[in-house]
């Protein structure tokens, strides 16, 4: 028996479908960012293994002295602050009264130690409010095995 197709009925499965596609142009959009950037500092590692494995908001990419070169559009839409912005400032900007003495030491041995790590922290927006965000921070390391930069994906985790 041979059933016909008709037209699309259900709206919502075409948003989430158009949703999806939306992300996914977003990854290839960040990832092709970041390739250029890998090329010129000439790191050692594959940036679509390390973005297609993980669901994310926002990126940010510091030098070896986390001072921020560059970010994505996820983290303009996740923080509000703007590209401009976040550039040439610490990721410690985002940091406020509820952030924790713990989170901070964690991020600190964790960058000392130029190893991968996940942390959680609180951080604030730019209308004040605070959201806790996951990290996952990476060193990258160029092709003589030194590290030249750190790179989070940033993922924000309701509060409750």
């Amino acid at each position: 028996m041979k059933i016909k197709q008709g037209p699309l009925k259900c709206w919502d499965i075409y948003a989430m479908h158009l949703v999806e596609q939306s992300k996914s142009f977003k990854v290839r959009e960040d990832i092709k960012a970041l390739s250029i950037l890998k090329d010129k500092y000439k790191w050692n590692f594959n940036i679509a293994d390390m973005l297609s494995n993980k669901a994310f908001d926002a990126i940010v990419l510091t030098s070896i002295d986390r001072e921020i070169l560059w970010v994505n559009k996820g983290f303009t839409k996740m923080t509000g602050y703007s590209t401009k912005f976040a550039l040439g400032k610490q990721p410690s900007f985002l940091q406020g009264e509820k952030t924790t003495k713990a989170s901070l030491d964690t991020i600190k041995t964790g960058l000392q130690q130029q190893s991968p790590f996940t942390n959680q922290i609180i951080n604030y927006k730019k209308n004040g409010s605070l959201y806790n965000c996951e990290l996952h921070i990476y060193p990258l390391k160029n092709k003589a095995d030194t590290v030249t930069h750190f790179i989070a994906i940033e993922k924000e985790l309701r509060l409750f």
